[in-house]
């Protein structure tokens, strides 16, 4: 089961906010058989989601990383990535431009392998965690050219900064003359992705199986 957070307030009455949401998900599905992950969505800091999951005791508690989100939250991938490790099992694959901001950092979602995201690096930890097993256990491609979200953490915030409300993703549709072809560039883009995908992925087996062979 997937969970987003869009709660606005200070940082420590969205955290108390969300850790009882989760003491509710616990004690009511348990035992159910279902897993949740929450995914780190522009407003929370990697190491603030982490406490969330290990203040739980939620064995069925993981996170979803995603590719920019924490841009947003002025982190960069890889510091982020290396924080949520040990608690990642689904991923949201995307490339973003990093837009600064007065004090802070948005992200504008673009072609894939045209933006700041360190794909391959990112890829590469991820395929890796795990140890006897894959850790990830889902990756989801998402496409979303155009998109653009700001900044919601800032350099200057305090200890306890003001986290707006964070309203649904959406990219701004064209006019209706332009939507046909608006669909026909999204399905370019996608398949785009895919193929860019492919590519680093097949880049970082070939460099494996050198490691491996040498």
């Amino acid at each position: 089961i997937y969970c987003a957070t869009t709660y606005e307030g200070n940082l420590r009455d969205v955290l108390s906010i969300i850790a009882n949401d989760i003491a509710y998900v616990r004690e009511t599905y348990q035992d159910s058989g279902l897993t949740f992950t929450i995914e780190q969505h522009e407003d929370l800091k990697s190491h603030e989601l982490v406490s969330l999951v290990k203040e739980s005791e939620m064995e069925s508690l993981s996170l979803l990383f995603d590719f920019a989100n924490m841009i947003n939250a002025n982190e960069h991938p890889i510091d982020a990535l290396k924080t949520m490790a040990p608690h990642i099992t689904q991923v949201h694959i995307k490339d973003a431009l990093i837009v600064k901001e007065e004090g802070g950092l948005g992200h504008k979602a673009c072609i894939s392998g045209q933006g700041d995201m360190p794909f391959k690096a990112l890829l590469t930890h991820l395929i890796c965690l795990g140890d006897d097993e894959p850790q990830v256990t889902a990756y989801g491609l998402e496409e979303e050219v155009d998109y653009y979200a700001p900044a919601f953490r800032f350099e200057d915030e305090d200890d306890n900064p003001w986290i707006p409300y964070r309203q649904m993703s959406e990219t701004p549709l064209p006019e209706n003359h332009l939507l046909d072809a608006r669909l026909r560039k999204e399905k370019e883009d996608a398949i785009n992705q895919i193929n860019h995908v492919r590519n680093v992925l097949q880049q970082i087996k070939q460099e494996a199986n050198h490691l491996l062979n040498h």
